[in-house]
């Protein structure tokens, strides 16, 4: 599919200023937020699309690139090992800018754990670095490990500086599942197991939440199975103000019984009849 003009997905204009570009992605992210549009699928593109143009059309640097050389100087984004077709891009974007005398300006995507998104803390990282051999223009492109600090409650999306051997680099944070927790935009997803028998009288559930704190929850009686409640504001930290929750989602689990617990529950089931 043709990838629109990211001026286009925001509807704004070209001379727009930062204060507009915000605004409109702020916009075009609520209506589109996949919380608000569970299994529209489309509508998750639009959200995917939208965010991706904020990226570019906030960053000074990229914004440049792209009104010169359109969806070409977008950012390549790749979590762990580069393709083939990054690798050829980032030799072209290095030789291209090795010959106006400007320096490289390498996006990558870097994938972090949802833990260290909420606590903050170190990753290593791999990228692939563009470096001259120095015989007819060649270039060779080299990996090289990384640390990088990730700030507590870092928003998805967000967008940190780093030069490493000599190449200005732009590293685009996205969340990765972790720890029995799985990502969902800002929201932050844990499957919780419970009895059926549990699910038919209710009862209250006890976790260790990603960031340390205990946290219960309380199931109402004839929950069904893959029902989500929600635990506001326990989720990740918005890209602009706010956070996500924390969504629990019921699993039936049958229980192991007992003869005894097994004529217990037959009786039961005769007076429900």
């Amino acid at each position: 599919m043709t990838k629109r003009d990211y001026y286009e997905v925001l509807g704004i204009p070209k001379n727009a200023n930062d204060a507009e570009v915000k605004k409109a992605y702020r916009r075009a992210a609520q209506k589109h937020h996949p919380d608000r549009n569970i299994g529209d699928d489309s509508a998750v593109e639009r959200f995917k699309e939208a965010k991706e143009a904020y990226e570019v059309l906030s960053d000074p640097t990229l914004r440049a690139r792209y009104n010169s050389m359109g969806h070409a100087a977008g950012p390549r984004m790749n979590s762990r090992a580069p393709s083939f077709e990054d690798i050829i891009r980032a030799a072209r974007d290095h030789f291209h800018a090795s010959e106006s005398s400007h320096p490289s300006q390498l996006t990558q995507q870097i994938g972090v754990p949802i833990d260290i998104m909420l606590n903050g803390g170190d990753i290593n990282v791999q990228i692939m670095v563009p470096t001259s051999t120095g015989q007819y223009g060649q270039i060779r492109l080299d990996a090289k490990m990384a640390t990088i600090t990730i700030a507590k409650d870092t928003a998805p999306g967000t967008v940190i500086k780093q030069t490493i051997a000599g190449q200005d680099l732009t590293l685009v944070l996205v969340p990765q599942s972790s720890g029995g927790f799985i990502v969902h935009g800002i929201d932050i997803v844990k499957k919780i197991d419970i009895s059926v028998i549990d699910a038919l009288v209710g009862t209250t559930v006890e976790f260790t939440h990603l960031d340390g704190t205990k946290l219960k929850g309380t199931v109402p009686p004839g929950v069904e199975s893959g029902t989500p409640l929600r635990i506001p504001g326990r989720g990740l930290a918005h890209p602009m103000n706010g956070r996500g929750d924390l969504i629990l989602v019921i699993n039936h689990v049958m229980p192991v019984l007992n003869e005894e617990q097994l004529e217990i529950v037959k009786e039961l089931a005769e007076k429900l009849k």
